[in-house]
């Protein structure tokens, strides 16, 4: 992880990193936590297939991923995953289930983000016709159960795929 060169608080180069997630300033007490981020993704099902996109950007630029994203301040993981949703692909779930969750790690910019990523699925009756191209180079129907796993972005995402077929068997 990238670590502060001084203190946010009082400018001292005192700082000491536990290695895991605290900053602490020698000079004024000022503690920092850099904790777990949270993120949400879609397991959407068409056709007896899941709907993934191809990554843009780093990280894991044209790479498999599902659709979703981070989760903002005073926003519920339901609420912000159909924000993304609405961002990314112009659809909006009415109903989703809750499938489980995996730990992740989001290199972004140099900086380390370790986040837990909670998977959703659902089905939807129609593909999005248009896609936010900034994010989103394609999107690909796949079956699960013989795409190829080395595709994906995420060691997170692939745990949610798991978790998905687990569900389906």
């Amino acid at each position: 992880m990238k670590s502060f060169i001084f203190c946010p608080s009082c400018g001292s180069k005192d700082i000491i990193f536990d290695g895991i997630k605290q900053f602490k300033c020698k000079a004024c007490s000022f503690t920092y936590f850099h904790n777990v981020a949270t993120a949400a993704a879609a397991i959407l099902e068409y056709n007896n297939k899941i709907l993934f996109v191809r990554r843009v950007r780093e990280p894991g630029k044209g790479k498999l991923d599902l659709p979703g994203g981070f989760i903002d301040p005073d926003e519920s993981v339901e609420a912000g995953l159909n924000r993304e949703l609405k961002e990314e692909l112009g659809i909006t779930l009415s109903e989703m289930k809750y499938l489980g969750s995996a730990p992740n790690v989001y290199k972004f910019e140099n900086i380390t983000y370790n986040t837990c990523d909670l998977f959703f699925f659902a089905k939807i009756d129609f593909l999005p016709a248009e896609f936010d191209s900034s994010e989103i180079a394609s999107l690909e129907l796949l079956d699960p159960l013989i795409m190829k796993k080395d595709e994906l972005a995420f060691n997170s995402t692939k745990k949610g795929i798991e978790i998905f077929i687990k569900s389906t068997t």
